[in-house]
């Protein structure tokens, strides 16, 4: 991969119904015209762009989500695509190793999807991922590797636009703290992983999740008084872990709480009474 790249090659697959364009599914690293700098309407097949040379450039999307024989590691090469507006990498069996931290050099990303690729892809998720101010949307699900896990420290911009983090693919390690310093998460989904310690205090921080859902881990420890402090919360599922002591009287305080599941867990005390209001 250039930094210098110009062409982009594409074709049509008529084989999946579930990509926005319906039958039109754009396979590879393809390029959308800026139509806002367009004189007039285009069709939706005349909007993939082969040459940026004589076209504006509004995007390019990396869409690699079919059968194919892609192998080895991602190389460090991916962040020259400085355009790249989504990742799809999906059933490539044979991909290798982390993710690379030059991914970091994406700043127009906006989602990245990484779903059921082989067993021996995946690591530690490199922390210059969530120094991305562009990047909202996170789903790593369903692969087969092992070896996932969040960094243990990053930096987290001010602005970021972070909304939704979906991982359900044996992910390990802890829950980091800095993870409440994403301002703008809506969502979390950390379900059916094997994550261990404590949950975070800091994790009363995040002032916009409204889907809190960690069941299905090996949390222990007790839960931690903060949870009381999200103001958005609607649901927030811990349970199937090893979580232990009393529910925070915190808790009475989630006035937006529409789901609270603690079950299979050594909590020891019941739901509160005002829960019943």
């Amino acid at each position: 991969l250039s930094a210098d790249l110009h062409e982009c090659n594409w074709h049509r697959n008529y084989t999946r119904g579930n990509f926005p364009f319906g039958d039109f599914d754009p396979v590879g690293m393809f390029c959308i015209i800026d139509k806002g700098k367009l004189s007039s309407p285009i069709s939706i097949h005349e909007e993939f762009l082969l040459n940026d040379e004589n076209y504006p450039l509004r995007y390019l999307e990396l869409n690699l989500r079919i059968d194919n024989d892609l192998n080895g590691p991602l190389p460090l090469e991916i962040g020259h695509l400085i355009d790249c507006k989504a990742i799809g990498l999906e059933n490539n069996l044979r991909l290798t190793g982390p993710l690379p931290q030059t991914m970091g050099n994406m700043t127009s990303l906006f989602s990245m999807a990484l779903i059921l690729n082989g067993p021996y892809f995946g690591g530690e998720l490199p922390s210059s991922l969530f120094r991305l101010k562009n990047l909202t949307y996170i789903t790593i699900q369903f692969n087969l590797g092992k070896d996932w896990s969040l960094p243990s420290n990053a930096q987290i911009s001010d602005d970021t636009q972070l909304e939704q983090i979906v991982l359900k693919n044996n992910f390990s390690g802890k829950i980091p703290s800095w993870i409440a310093k994403l301002k703008k998460l809506q969502v979390m989904d950390l379900t059916m992983n094997n994550f261990q310690g404590v949950i975070p205090e800091a994790i009363g921080d995040l002032s916009s999740v409204k889907y809190l859902n960690l069941l299905g881990n090996n949390l222990t420890g007790a839960l931690p008084s903060s949870l009381g402090k999200l103001p958005a919360i609607e649901v927030l599922n811990l349970g199937n872990n090893a979580l232990q002591g009393e529910l925070p009287t915190s808790i009475e305080n989630l006035r937006t709480l529409q789901l609270l599941d603690v079950g299979s867990n050594l909590l020891t005390s019941t739901i509160p009474s005002s829960f019943a209001n």
